[in-house]
């Protein structure tokens, strides 16, 4: 059984139904105001996930972090985030679930959610407000990805992959509008995507900017300025926030104790850590646990 302070995690086989892509599955939905419309326990799934809500509104907490949604909007969840939706009314709209391995039934070697960073932890904007324009454009290709999904073509597949690229394109590129034009092209934003893609693999381990700068054979002067250019936010700061993340998720969805918390997020003197947790989250990791458990 699983204990009532751990995750509910969803896998494919849960949450794909009959669907005979094993990597994919789309589906449209319209609530009824006479249903459960609510899911009130925080979960993740071991995939990615796409929401798109033409009509709606409500709250979607997602990392701790509440985002008040009114549709149209598009919700980004990858395998890491944490969340649950609030519903004031009954919404409409549609849902796209894959995994990676998805984007290898053409190209065996893809990185292509990777290369855009279109989900992550870093660069966080899991709900992406619409105007009528992108909704309509996001509707479009929503509805050819689900017309070739209920195909039974030989070629169905392979159509599906590029279609989801095109789709994950489009939310890419309204996602990044606020960017300074040419900047996505730039050599500093295959530097930065480089940062987050190590910070990602090592937070739990590095610290330090230094170490992360060196990653990249820049100086920590350059990489801070990079997540300035990029983030509005320091080197330092990003590595914080996503530390303090992890200590959140852990505290919250784990049975470890703050020591061990502190061990497995690369800090060997739990004094430390507890220390640097309580400066910026501004209670203790123990009071935090107690006050998310009740709340």
């Amino acid at each position: 059984m699983k204990n009532k302070s751990e995750i509910t995690i969803y896998n494919e086989t849960e949450s794909f139904g009959n669907s005979r892509f094993p990597d994919f599955y789309i589906s449209k939905y319209a609530d009824r105001q006479d249903e459960y419309l609510n899911r009130f326990d925080s979960h993740r799934h071991t995939y990615f996930e796409v929401i798109f809500v033409t009509e709606g509104s409500g709250i979607h907490t997602i990392d701790f972090t509440d985002y008040p949604f009114v549709g149209p909007c598009v919700f980004l969840l990858h395998p890491q985030n944490i969340h649950k939706v609030f519903k004031d009314v009954a919404t409409l709209g549609g849902v796209v679930k894959f995994t990676n391995d998805f984007f290898y039934f053409d190209n065996p070697n893809s990185v292509f959610l990777d290369f855009y960073g279109i989900f992550d932890d870093i660069d966080v904007l899991p709900v992406i407000n619409l105007t009528t324009t992108e909704a309509k454009e996001i509707e479009n290709i929503f509805s050819l990805l689900h017309h070739e999904y209920l195909c039974i073509g030989k070629d169905s597949q392979a159509i599906l992959v590029s279609l989801l690229k095109v789709f994950l394109l489009k939310i890419f590129e309204i996602k990044k509008k606020n960017i300074e034009p040419g900047l996505l092209n730039s050599s500093n934003f295959e530097k930065f995507k480089s940062f987050k893609k190590n910070l990602e693999a090592r937070f739990n381990k590095n610290h330090e900017v230094q170490f992360y700068a060196s990653q990249l054979n820049i100086s920590t002067k350059s990489l801070t300025n990079l997540c300035t250019q990029m983030l509005g936010k320091s080197a330092s700061q990003v590595i914080k926030e996503r530390i303090l993340l992890e200590a959140k998720r852990l505290l919250r969805f784990s049975s470890l104790s703050v020591k061990e918390i502190s061990y497995k997020l690369g800090y060997e003197d739990q004094a430390y850590f507890i220390r640097f947790f309580s400066k910026n989250i501004g209670i203790s990791p123990v009071t935090f646990r107690k006050n998310i458990s009740i709340s």
